[in-house]
């Protein structure tokens, strides 16, 4: 039978872990940082993403360009420079948010329309993650042979093929034969990496699956977070904001929050949650 000691040292760390991620709450929720949700969408967010729709008519708190907004189905939206994408998941363990082009949802054999693209935003490829190039309409075909996407409707005269980038055939000039080419990310899976065939069956699933993005620290928020604050944006001044741990709020003009001594940063692994 277990000692009343022993109940006592399992217990000591569950207290410890929800006083501190307790405490870690009610600082967002004292803030101009809330959390949110779309709707019943089990999926909350919070800092660094924000609620476009919430967020106040001349600020938010949050990174730019990390605005989400929530669609009639209640799921939340991200949009990137050329695109929009439903967010799937959002691991603020890992600092991974899991995108799926708005653009395939439900499509078995989904067309790419375009690149992904991240532009400026602090968002880095995963290593989860891996290319498919799409090249459309091609006017003579690879030697040796390789399959076409006959979902997409290839003929005798054009044909589609997808091939994981990197490992096109070599001695074949795909930019002179081929009108579009179009490079997607999905995430990375055996049935995608085994063999050019099993591809052809298997990438409209992973394009449904979505693909994997790391955000990293914005260069406009390193003072403010380093300080232990958050980081945000100020849209009629315009001007980077911080709101700070005693509850006030720093600017450009008059500093991102002072260091206070003992102020652990938000961005320390072991506060985020």
């Amino acid at each position: 039978m277990s000692s009343p000691t022993s109940y006592l040292l399992i217990a000591l760390p569950l207290l410890f872990f929800f006083n501190f991620h307790g405490s870690k709450a009610n600082f967002l929720a004292s803030t101009n940082c809330p959390i949110y949700t779309c709707g019943d969408n089990e999926l909350d967010f919070h800092y660094p993403f924000w609620k476009i729709e919430d967020s106040t008519a001349h600020q938010h708190c949050g990174y730019p360009g990390f605005g989400l907004t929530c669609s009639d189905s209640g799921e939340p939206i991200l949009t990137l420079p050329n695109d929009s994408c439903i967010v799937k998941d959002i691991n603020f363990t890992t600092s991974t948010i899991t995108l799926v082009d708005i653009d395939v949802v439900n499509q078995t054999c989904p067309r790419a329309r375009h690149s992904m693209s991240v532009g400026t935003l602090p968002l880095d490829y995963s290593p989860l993650d891996v290319n498919l190039s799409f090249y459309f309409n091609c006017t003579s075909f690879p030697d040796p042979v390789v399959p076409p996407i006959t979902c997409l409707g290839s003929h005798s005269t054009k044909k589609s093929y997808v091939i994981t980038e990197g490992e096109e055939p070599d001695g074949f000039e795909w930019s002179e034969y081929c009108e579009e080419n179009v490079v997607v990310t999905v995430k990375k899976t055996e049935e995608i990496t085994r063999s050019i065939g099993e591809l052809i069956g298997a990438f409209g699933l992973a394009m449904n699956n979505g693909f994997v993005l790391n955000w990293t620290m914005a260069k406009e928020c390193g003072s403010c977070e380093t300080n232990g604050g958050f980081c945000g944006y100020n849209n009629t001044a315009p001007e980077i904001l911080c709101f700070c741990k005693d509850g006030s709020t720093g600017t450009t003009s008059n500093g991102l929050c002072k260091k206070e001594k003992g102020v652990v940063s938000y961005l320390d692994p072991f506060f985020n949650y």
